[in-house]
């Protein structure tokens, strides 16, 4: 019986280990790419129920009432049914069960950009290309370029599979108020040096501190600040610039934050909640959307704008998140899929709507709409859309491969390792580096 199971598990390894190979087959890369042209020509589907993986919320209000838009303009009766999946993670951990054992797909499926390598790496064929399908030659000027350079290296072939939805840049929301106690005119601070020392005083006549970091080892203010300085974490090649002095550099300044005990830290998971006591918070624009929600008692102290400069040389907005469509061949009605996203992410009306529910389109058309000049009483009357729109506009251009994610842990380690056991900034994450390098076989840049 032993031995009986153990054939049974090594039959079954070898059929998943041959499903995943088929993911890689050049021959199958060729049919997505004609199969998505063919598309590109047949006519409007009229009747279908459009199954959508994507976060209950905005998300899926957003998708609902840009289907009664299009069931309006093209005269057809397309239904949504929305399955609430969060867009990281656990989409992945959702969708690839299926994808290994070739099963139904829905016909939608809404993932961020930083964990899409980690399916294309495997699954490339499985899905149709917004490239091939003509998205990208016909719309893809209008988006932001940042954001087509992300879709562009999520997949090793360098096609571009997602319908670009938002794109993320982190921007300072700052209480105007409390600096404002501290007799801080924050339009005049321009640079982290000066930031700081905004922070002192601010802790002094408020007793608020600066801003917060993770317990467990700080992780975004690293990446932000790198990004300032016109470094992404990974090059275009994959490569690693763990060890970039553009690193070195941010820890420096965190170290700073950390001396002049201008830091309240906590758990990742109520960094929000800690934020609101500070004086500023470093978040994307989808921050905006839930801040007002809840702590509605902060109605007009709040502004937003772009994060000081680490110096004068380079001055990128640095990267927070984004998320795009994917549309999978092995669904019931891909082609009705196909063709909705592309109304929704392209129509103004459509685009409208979505503003009005707090998004943040990549589309840079949606922010010529009378809507992106709304103004927002919670941060006295500013016109954050715009705002965010400029900041964008500035973004760094990163890239993702299916081990980015992982980073994230070996940056927190080394973070932990310099506050708390006084390991110097080069050491920690010459050894962080050099772990990552041995589990991935990436090459470090040095």
């Amino acid at each position: 019986m032993k031995v009986r199971r153990w054939l049974n598990l090594a039959l079954g390894l070898i059929v998943l280990v041959s499903l995943v190979a088929c993911g890689n087959s050049p021959s199958k890369a060729k049919e997505t790419a004609a199969s998505a042209k063919e598309l590109a020509t047949k006519k409007r589907v009229k009747k279908a129920t459009i199954e959508a993986y994507v976060p209950k919320g905005k998300n899926t209000d957003y998708l609902q009432k840009a289907m009664e838009l299009y069931n309006q303009k093209y005269h057809t009766k397309l239904k949504l049914t929305p399955v609430d999946v969060a867009p990281a993670i656990p989409m992945v951990q959702k969708v690839t069960p299926k994808l290994v054992a070739n099963e139904k797909m829905p016909d939608l499926i809404f993932l961020q950009d930083s964990n899409a390598g980690s399916l294309f790496d495997k699954f490339e064929d499985r899905f149709y290309s917004a490239e091939d399908f003509g998205f990208v030659k016909k719309y893809g000027k209008n988006f932001y370029s940042a954001k087509m350079n992300m879709l562009e290296n999520i997949a090793s072939s360098k096609k571009i599979y997602g319908f670009p939805n938002d794109w993320g840049n982190a921007a300072m929301f700052y209480n105007e108020a409390a600096f404002k106690e501290a007799d801080v005119d924050m339009i005049h601070i321009k640079t982290w040096d000066e930031l700081i020392e905004a922070g002192k005083k601010l802790k002094e006549k408020t007793g608020k501190k600066l801003l917060f970091m993770r317990d467990t080892g700080e992780l975004d203010l690293v990446k932000y600040l790198t990004d300032q300085q016109g470094i992404s974490l990974f090059d275009k090649g994959g490569n690693l610039n763990l060890l970039d002095p553009a690193v070195e550099k941010s820890y420096k300044i965190i170290q700073k934050l950390q001396k002049e005990d201008l830091v309240s830290y906590g758990n990742s998971k109520d960094y929000s909640i800690i934020g609101q006591d500070c004086g500023i918070m470093l978040a994307g624009g989808w921050l905006a959307s839930y801040q007002a929600v809840d702590h509605p008692a902060d109605e007009g102290k709040w502004r937003i704008r772009a994060i000081p400069v680490v110096d004068s040389v380079n001055n990128f907005a640095p990267m927070s998140g984004g998320s795009s469509y994917y549309v999978p061949k092995n669904s019931d009605h891909a082609l009705a899929a196909l063709q909705f996203i592309t109304f929704a992410l392209t129509d103004k009306d459509a685009l409208d709507v979505y503003m009005e529910l707090s998004g943040l389109p990549a589309n840079m058309a949606a922010y010529t709409s009378i809507i992106a000049q709304k103004e927002f009483s919670y941060y006295g009357k500013q016109k954050i859309l715009l705002t965010l729109n400029e900041i964008s506009q500035n973004s760094i251009e990163g890239y993702v491969f299916p081990y980015s994610a992982d980073l994230d842990n070996y940056i927190e380690a080394a973070s932990y390792d310099i506050k708390n056991k006084g390991v110097p900034i080069k050491e920690a994450l010459k050894k962080q580096a050099e772990d990552f390098s041995s589990k991935y076989g990436v090459k470090v840049n040095k």
